[in-house]
């Protein structure tokens, strides 16, 4: 009976929640579209750094204390590609940092951060289609550490590639969707009537679960139907050679790349057949967020230069564990600034009990 009881306050507590940190912000949203002329974008300025190739990228970014090291690897290798940004910064900008910002841009947007990132994508989208017409849009976030080593070669792929949407990874769970961290588009899917009137349409909402699930996944429900070809760079088919080439007893040694809840069985590397136990290396990396699950694994054998941010924080990796991985990785520059933002978030089991009950469903 007390379990019971447990439960059903649990229970309760979470839909309380919900209905704060996802409802009422929801209901909000519409009635500001529906009765106020609210304004996300605030300040537009010209950006110093223009290139004359055609080619965009959108690069969302939440960083108060200033711009971090991962975000200037990415302004560099945009620069490197002759790709014209659009940054978009969802937070105020002292002086100094708007002139930094716009000597690495050719645009730079000021907004209040409605709807997060894919509200970011939606303002920047309709504002770049006034002023120009992109042959090529790449859309970033900074949610993701952009490592150098790799990084130029990867936005020269975005930018160059003759496939319609090319998505670094793709997600899978529950819903197939491109990772909005890091892909781009063709003119041919940004111009098209369905990727535009997403993008007119799109409510902004300052909700996790809004965002995945309208903003995301509707996303890539609007422009997949569109292309008329897809590249994913990263995907489980592009590991195989690497672990195919491994010795057995090194092949163990990979199971830490994969997330704690995901990796095989000892006994597994005993009495299963290599090419079975590669086969599940593969469809272990295929069950959730790519880059989250396989990231690790796509940086050692594919020299991906992105790794996800929350790692720590999602409960996919201790944090011991990371920094190894980022020392096997040759990462060491910048070990200590990268665990030193993992250990100010924390884990996502040490939240207050209420927020740890949202983190377990996805609400935050």
């Amino acid at each position: 009976m007390l379990r019971l009881s447990r439960r059903l306050a649990a229970l309760i507590l979470i839909r309380i929640a919900k209905l704060f940190y996802h409802d009422s912000r929801v209901f909000s949203a519409k009635l500001r579209r529906k009765f106020s002329s609210h304004a996300t974008i605030l300040e537009a300025h010209r950006g110093d750094l223009a290139f004359p190739s055609g080619k965009y990228a959108i690069f969302l970014i939440w960083q108060p204390n200033g711009l971090p090291w991962y975000v200037r690897n990415a302004l560099a290798a945009l620069s490197e590609n002759g790709i014209n940004v659009v940054a978009v910064v969802n937070h105020s900008l002292d002086e100094d940092r708007l002139a930094e910002l716009k000597a690495q841009s050719a645009h730079v947007l000021i907004r209040d951060n409605t709807g997060f990132d894919i509200g970011g994508y939606r303002d920047a989208t309709l504002f770049l289609r006034r002023i120009a017409a992109p042959e090529r849009a790449i859309y970033l976030n900074d949610s993701v550490y952009f490592f150098k080593e790799g990084l130029s070669e990867l936005m020269r792929r975005l930018s160059d590639s003759d496939s319609d949407i090319v998505g670094s990874f793709e997600n899978w769970e529950f819903h197939y969707h491109i990772q909005s961290f890091c892909f781009s588009v063709s003119s041919h899917v940004f111009n098209s009537d369905k990727f535009v009137q997403f993008w007119l349409d799109y409510l902004p909402v300052n909700s996790r679960l809004w965002a995945i699930n309208r903003g995301e996944v509707g996303l890539s429900r609007a422009m997949v139907p569109v292309a008329r070809s897809i590249e994913t760079i990263y995907n489980p088919n592009k590991l195989r050679a690497g672990l195919n080439d491994l010795p057995a007893e090194s092949l163990m040694s990979m199971n830490s790349c994969l997330p704690k809840g995901l990796r095989i069985p000892a006994e597994d590397f005993k009495n299963i057949p290599r090419s079975a136990l590669i086969d599940e290396f593969c469809g272990q990396v295929t069950v959730r967020s790519q880059i989250h699950t396989g990231g690790f694994l796509y940086n050692k054998f594919l020299q991906c230069p992105l790794m996800k941010r929350d790692l720590f924080y999602r409960l996919q990796f201790g944090i011991y564990e990371i920094e190894q991985h980022l020392i096997d990785a040759g990462e060491k520059m910048h070990i200590n600034e990268i665990l030193t933002d993992m250990r100010k978030k924390g884990p996502g089991d040490h939240l207050p009990i209420l927020k740890r009950l949202l983190f377990n469903r996805g609400i935050i």
